[in-house]
Protein backbone atom coordinates (compact mmCIF):
# COMPACT_ATOMS: atom_id res chain seq x y z
CA UNK A 1 0.00 0.00 0.00
CA UNK A 2 1.99 2.62 1.32
CA UNK A 3 5.76 3.80 -0.30
CA UNK A 4 8.34 6.13 -0.17
CA UNK A 5 8.02 6.96 3.81
CA UNK A 6 10.51 10.03 4.56
CA UNK A 7 10.08 11.67 7.80
CA UNK A 8 9.01 15.16 8.63
CA UNK A 9 7.77 17.65 11.26
CA UNK A 10 4.60 20.53 11.54
CA UNK A 11 5.14 24.05 12.32
CA UNK A 12 4.02 25.84 15.31
CA UNK A 13 1.85 27.48 12.24
CA UNK A 14 -0.08 24.11 11.29
CA UNK A 15 2.09 24.06 8.12
CA UNK A 16 3.74 21.02 6.90
CA UNK A 17 5.85 20.40 3.71
CA UNK A 18 5.04 16.93 1.69
CA UNK A 19 8.01 15.85 -0.02
CA UNK A 20 8.92 16.85 -3.33
CA UNK A 21 8.84 13.03 -4.89
CA UNK A 22 5.39 12.19 -3.19
CA UNK A 23 3.74 15.50 -4.66
CA UNK A 24 5.55 14.80 -8.38
CA UNK A 25 4.19 10.90 -8.21
CA UNK A 26 0.49 12.16 -7.07
CA UNK A 27 0.65 15.22 -9.76
CA UNK A 28 -0.04 17.64 -6.68
CA UNK A 29 0.98 21.39 -7.57
CA UNK A 30 0.51 24.80 -6.32
CA UNK A 31 -3.27 25.70 -6.04
CA UNK A 32 -4.26 22.37 -5.78
CA UNK A 33 -7.18 21.54 -2.79
CA UNK A 34 -6.02 18.36 -0.21
CA UNK A 35 -9.28 16.73 1.32
CA UNK A 36 -7.67 16.16 5.15
CA UNK A 37 -8.92 13.50 7.12
CA UNK A 38 -8.47 12.28 10.76
CA UNK A 39 -7.16 8.57 10.61
CA UNK A 40 -6.54 6.63 14.15
CA UNK A 41 -2.58 7.42 14.05
CA UNK A 42 -2.67 10.42 11.82
CA UNK A 43 -3.88 11.80 8.66
CA UNK A 44 -4.71 11.24 5.32
CA UNK A 45 -4.37 14.01 2.47
CA UNK A 46 -5.98 13.10 -1.35
CA UNK A 47 -6.27 15.74 -3.74
CA UNK A 48 -9.78 17.10 -4.41
CA UNK A 49 -12.07 18.84 -7.49
CA UNK A 50 -15.55 19.04 -6.05
CA UNK A 51 -16.89 20.61 -3.44
CA UNK A 52 -16.94 18.67 0.29
CA UNK A 53 -17.83 19.01 3.54
CA UNK A 54 -14.33 17.81 4.63
CA UNK A 55 -11.69 19.95 6.22
CA UNK A 56 -9.08 20.74 3.23
CA UNK A 57 -6.00 22.72 2.47
CA UNK A 58 -4.42 24.85 -0.32
CA UNK A 59 -1.16 23.35 -1.69
CA UNK A 60 1.88 25.92 -2.32
CA UNK A 61 4.11 25.87 -4.89
CA UNK A 62 6.85 24.18 -2.61
CA UNK A 63 4.96 21.64 -1.65
CA UNK A 64 3.48 23.45 2.33
CA UNK A 65 -0.22 22.31 3.61
CA UNK A 66 -1.66 23.99 6.52
CA UNK A 67 -3.04 21.48 8.95
CA UNK A 68 -6.13 22.91 10.26
CA UNK A 69 -6.52 23.86 13.66
CA UNK A 70 -9.35 21.76 14.82
CA UNK A 71 -7.48 18.49 13.60
CA UNK A 72 -4.50 19.23 14.68
CA UNK A 73 -5.94 19.66 18.68
CA UNK A 74 -8.38 16.86 17.89
CA UNK A 75 -5.04 14.82 17.46
CA UNK A 76 -3.18 16.77 19.95
CA UNK A 77 -0.55 17.58 17.13
CA UNK A 78 2.29 20.50 17.71
CA UNK A 79 5.69 21.42 16.62
CA UNK A 80 6.83 18.47 18.70
CA UNK A 81 5.00 16.22 16.78
CA UNK A 82 6.84 14.17 14.48
CA UNK A 83 5.29 12.36 11.03
CA UNK A 84 6.06 9.98 8.53
CA UNK A 85 4.93 10.77 5.08
CA UNK A 86 4.30 8.37 2.72
CA UNK A 87 2.85 7.83 -0.74
CA UNK A 88 -0.68 5.07 -0.77
CA UNK A 89 -0.69 5.15 -4.46
CA UNK A 90 -3.53 2.75 -4.46
CA UNK A 91 -5.75 5.29 -2.83
CA UNK A 92 -4.01 8.17 -4.62
CA UNK A 93 -3.04 10.33 -1.29
CA UNK A 94 -0.56 10.97 1.29
CA UNK A 95 -0.58 9.27 4.34
CA UNK A 96 0.90 10.89 7.68
CA UNK A 97 1.47 8.77 10.51
CA UNK A 98 2.35 10.59 13.87
CA UNK A 99 5.53 8.77 15.08
CA UNK A 100 5.11 10.37 18.64
CA UNK A 101 2.95 13.59 19.84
Amino acid sequence: MCQSKEFRRIRKSGHLTIPKSIREQLQITDGDVLMIMERPLGLLMKQIEEEHVFNESIVSNNGKVNIPIEIRRNLNINEETHFSVMLDEENSAVVLEIING
